[in-house]
């Protein structure tokens, strides 16, 4: 007997563009004894391209608010929930950039309608999605089908992690509807079981497509659940799954009614290479290669993290950089990680217009220009003075989102290689001689600008 879940999608069916404007909302439910209660875990993914940057928000980032409203059968407001959640700048225009919002509440058997809005602090637009959700009427043989992008046993003092909720002792990177890649291509899995007695259940996990053609099945698994219940979870090797969507389906054999059988199952996507590459770059590269990855992003290190990577090995030093970039993920559980991808440009950007010359080339990342533009990415306005008169050519660069930074690189040369004489950035290093450096109109102008 195959269970329907109570999961939703509810987007409109017209490809990946219509899906980007779009609300997707997903759920999960779960069954507790304790009054006869359905534990619903709630997912909203929300599209960056809902959003407007906000123009009082001295980063150039954006903000929304979203709204869980539950409503029963007869219209009774059962829940409401708002939270407002902002997104940082470096993120907020990159192409497919998105959040998971998650969410969960309890209910008393019967159907309700779950109302989700997200409303862009810039404009007041607000985006709706509606879907409804059956509270278990009685307790069931299993619950509905968790899967997740990464399963963790939790330590006794373990907190979650962004992106990852709590399951017993087990944390789970879940966003309602997970995308592998070929390089991350494990699947995790959690059900919770409700037998009447205790009992042997074999577990057995099928991939299918769409159309319900079956690819991948294992060999059953013997668990032993108690009467109070139990939980069968594991995660499964998927790789060489060609790109798609998938359906994950668990049978588990003898829960809750002697020699039945519970079918659940949960969707799934699988991407193409190219999320690799922008999610783990560093997977085929060679040890010269990972240190050319490496070396630039000493700019963005915290002190803990200094020192470390020379001293590893190759998987290693690929580790230690992965780990990097999970750190600063501002959207974990999605393929891609946005902060990698704009920093690795900033450097690709920054080799190509800040090499310097003369006796011995210097690559653009380790120039004082390439240095700034890699921390904080292009200069809202630049002066730029390649003649000016008795003094050396020089160019200011200005940030002014977070708050006004001026930084002055000055020509010492004559051969186009410019160094950061003065800023007031605290962070950077001053020239004492700086105004002598550049003459006392080139400091008025600096001043001025």
């Amino acid at each position: 007997m195959r269970t329907l879940l109570a999961a939703w999608a509810l987007v409109t069916l017209g490809g990946a563009s219509a899906r980007s404007q779009s609300l997707e909302l997903y759920a999960v439910r779960f069954y507790r004894s304790a009054g006869s209660e359905t534990l619903v875990d709630g997912f909203c993914r929300v599209s960056f391209a809902l959003l407007d940057p906000l123009s009082r928000s001295p980063d150039g980032g954006a903000a929304y608010r979203i709204s869980v409203t539950v409503r029963d059968s007869g219209g009774l407001e059962v829940l409401a929930q708002s939270w407002v959640r902002s997104v940082p700048a470096r993120v907020l225009h990159l192409a497919g950039g998105s959040a998971v919002e998650h969410f969960s509440f309890t209910l008393q058997p019967g159907r309700y309608a779950v109302d989700v809005s997200v409303t862009d602090s810039a404009t007041g637009r607000a985006s709706r999605q509606r879907g409804d959700v059956d509270a278990f009427p009685r307790p069931p043989r299993a619950s509905d089908l968790l899967l997740a992008t990464g399963v963790r046993e939790a330590a006794p003092a373990d907190t979650a992690r962004p992106g990852e909720i709590r399951k017993g002792s087990v944390l789970l990177q879940a966003s309602g509807h997970p995308v592998l890649t070929p390089q991350q291509a494990r699947l995790g899995y959690y059900l919770e079981l409700y037998p009447a007695h205790p009992e042997t259940a074999s577990v057995m996990v099928r991939v299918k497509t769409p159309r319900g053609d079956q690819l991948v099945v294992t060999e059953a698994r013997r668990i032993v659940v108690d009467s109070g219940g139990g939980a069968t979870r594991g995660v499964v090797d998927l790789a060489g799954l060609p790109p798609g969507d998938y359906r994950l389906e668990l049978a588990v054999a003898g829960a809750g009614t002697g020699s039945d059988t519970a079918v659940r199952d949960a969707d799934f996507g699988m991407a193409g290479l190219e999320a690799d590459l922008a999610r783990d770059p560093f997977a085929a590269l060679t040890e010269a290669q990972l240190d050319t990855l490496y070396l630039p992003l000493v700019y963005l290190m915290a002190s803990e993290e200094q020192g470390v990577y020379p001293g590893l090995t190759v998987e290693g030093k690929r580790s230690f950089l992965r780990q990097f970039w999970v750190k600063r993920d501002p959207t974990p559980g999605t393929p891609r990680n946005e902060a990698q991808e704009d920093v690795y440009r900033r450097i690709g950007e920054a080799n190509r217009r800040f090499r310097e010359g003369g006796a011995a080339a210097i690559p653009g990342w380790r120039t004082d220009r390439g240095r700034i533009f890699i921390k904080y990415g292009p200069p809202d306005e630049v002066l730029e003075r390649p003649q000016a008169g008795s003094t050396n050519p020089y160019v200011v660069w200005k940030y002014t989102q977070l708050r006004v930074q001026k930084y002055v690189f000055l020509d010492l040369t004559l051969f186009g290689n410019y160094a950061l004489i003065w800023t007031n950035d605290r962070r950077e290093p001053v020239r004492s001689n700086w105004r002598e450096l550049l003459g006392a109109g080139a400091v008025t102008d600096v001043m001025r600008f």
